[in-house]
Formats: structure tokens, C-alpha cells, sequence
């Protein structure tokens, strides 16, 4: 019968699409290979799927980037294929985690005698020095994100939004990002009357993504910024509107948790303009400069996918 087992008895979980060998013979053979504490720590996840007379083996990461992949012929009995899948296994753990150490005594049957000069122990443990292997392939993992967000001003607050597109590497930590946001209406009074503004921009820069536990990571992202500033006045015996274009940068600091394809995120950041921008009431001497520091506090969700 062939189907999907997932096994549960390692914290590796184990996954195998029929049933010769099976997901329990698997296990059997890993535990006696793996330290048992490392066994109870570890959340990769190995795949070994039938394709015709060969058995494909594959082996993830707890955050979903490929580690291994082998096409194997099927030879032997279920027990003798389990067992090789095993030590397969085994050896890729090896090379991700120099720090274990493989029981290589326990392939294969009894373990050798030892020379009869030397007491013979009751088990050995040989440290596995890591044998040549074609690495992990690279894994693109583009995202497409939207949020909401606060922008603060020493006389207002403002809502706005913003969409943000990533491009991920499995095996880099810098991530190109696009942006776009708006940002709401602020105002500011301007003797006689006040003047309002509010922003749209767009940004390209980079983020630097450092994990921090299993499933939480933190981005510092920084990028240079095209705005557009419109500004209005009200309560003026001739009220106007006016648009200027306008550059600047951003900065972005956010805690990002991985939850498969969903990335929810919370960002706190700082729009900085480069142009001076003044308010300035026609027949009056009257002018107020707009700020050009501006405290962002941002909230949303990416969703990614792997190519």
C-alpha cells in the first residue's frame, strides 16, 4: 500500500511516499546513527519518495531551504534499502552539524573486534570527517507583502499603507526590496489660516536579514526614496494646492515570523527628506517649513514562495 507517512517519533520528521521501505524502518535505523539528544533537537525534515525503480531522498531545513537531494536505485530488501537511506541521511546531518558524532559502528551488522592488545569496548563512537558531496542548490524566494502604516508628526498623526516586493536567496542574507507607500494627511497651523500635506513615495533598497531563533528573523533595511509631496491650504482668503517632487531615504528595522508561506511582520522606521519644503501665504510674510524627519510604525504580512 502505498501513501504519506510522517513520522513523529524523531523531532527530524521523516516523510515517505510508499511503503518499501517504510517511515517506522527508517527510524529504526537513523536512531541507532544519531546522538539521542540530537535526535530530540532537531526539526529537519527528510522525503523519500518512489519514482519507479529508484528512490528519491531529499532533506530540508527547519526553515524550508533544501539542504540535500540523491536518486538512489532500488536494490536489496526493504530492511537493506531503509538501512542505506538511513546512513544517507545520517551523513547529511554529519556535514550540516560538525558538532555530532555518527555511531558508524552500528552499519552493517556487529562492529569489528578490536586488536587483541586493546580491551574491545562496548561501543565505539567515530567522529565522521565530512566526505565530498554536491552542495545544497540555491533556492530563489520572492515575496509580495502589504501593511499599514502610522506616520507621526509633531502636530499630527496620519494613517497610511504600503506594498513591498522581496527577492530572497536561500543561502544569502541580503534581500533587494521595493516599495510603495502613501501616507496620510498631516496638518499645521500657518497664521491665518493652516496648511495641510500628505506624501506618496517609492523606495528601493536592501534588506539584511539576521535569524534569531527557529522561526524568528530580524530585517534592517535601507533604501533611497522618490516622493511626492501635495500640499494645501485652507482657511485663506485664497486657498491653493501645489505639488513638489521630492528625495530622500528610509530606514526600517522589522521582526518578521516565519509561518510557512505567510511572514507576518511588525517595523518600526525613519523617512528622511532631502529638500527643504515651505509653506508660504501669498501677500503675507508669513511661511512655515514642513519637517523633513518623519517616525514611521508599520504592520503587516508577506506571502512567499519558493522557485
Amino acid at each position: 500500500m502505498s501513501g504519506l507517512l510522517v513520522s513523529l517519533w524523531l523531532a527530524m520528521q521523516i516523510e515517505v511516499a510508499g511503503s518499501c521501505p517504510s517511515a517506522q524502518q527508517i527510524e529504526g535505523e537513523l536512531a541507532t546513527l544519531l546522538p539521542p539528544d540530537f535526535a530530540a533537537d532537531s526539526s529537519d525534515r527528510a522525503v523519500v519518495a518512489e519514482d519507479g525503480e529508484s528512490l528519491t531522498i531529499s532533506l530540508a531545513r527547519a526553515d524550508g531551504r533544501s539542504a540535500a537531494r540523491r536518486q538512489l536505485a532500488r536494490t536489496g530488501t526493504c530492511a537493506e534499502q531503509a538501512e542505506t537511506v538511513a546512513v544517507m541521511l545520517a551523513v547529511w546531518e554529519a556535514q550540516i552539524h560538525p558538532e555530532i558524532s555518527l555511531r558508524l559502528d552500528r552499519i552493517g551488522g556487529a562492529p569489528a573486534p578490536a586488536a587483541p592488545a586493546a580491551p574491545r569496548p562496548a561501543e565505539r563512537a567515530v567522529v565522521l570527517t565530512r566526505p565530498a558531496a554536491p552542495p545544497p542548490g540555491r533556492t530563489l524566494m520572492p515575496a509580495v507583502g502589504a501593511g499599514i502604516v502610522g506616520s507621526w508628526q509633531p502636530d499630527s498623526v496620519a494613517p497610511g499603507g504600503r506594498v513591498d516586493v522581496t527577492l530572497g536567496v536561500s543561502d544569502r542574507a541580503l534581500r533587494p526590496r521595493l516599495s510603495f507607500a502613501g501616507l496620510g494627511r498631516h496638518s499645521m497651523g500657518v497664521t491665518p489660516g493652516e496648511a495641510s500635506w500628505w506624501r506618496a513615495y517609492l523606495a528601493f533598497g536592501a534588506d539584511y536579514v539576521v535569524p534569531v531563533g527557529r522561526r524568528w528573523q530580524v530585517a534592517l533595511g535601507a533604501g533611497g526614496v522618490i516622493g511626492l509631496l501635495t500640499a494645501t491650504g485652507s482657511g485663506f482668503s485664497s486657498d491653493r494646492t501645489a505639488r513638489s517632487a521630492d528625495v530622500g531615504a528610509e530606514t526600517m528595522v522589522r521582526a518578521e515570523l516565519k509561518l510557512g508561506a505567510v511572514r507576518p511582520w511588525l517595523g518600526v522606521g525613519l523617512l528622511t527628506w532631502l529638500r527643504r519644503q515651505t509653506v508660504e501665504v501669498t501677500g503675507e510674510k508669513t511661511s512655515a517649513a514642513l519637517p523633513r524627519i518623519e517616525p514611521l510604525i508599520a504592520l503587516g504580512a508577506d506571502f512567499c514562495w519558493r522557485t
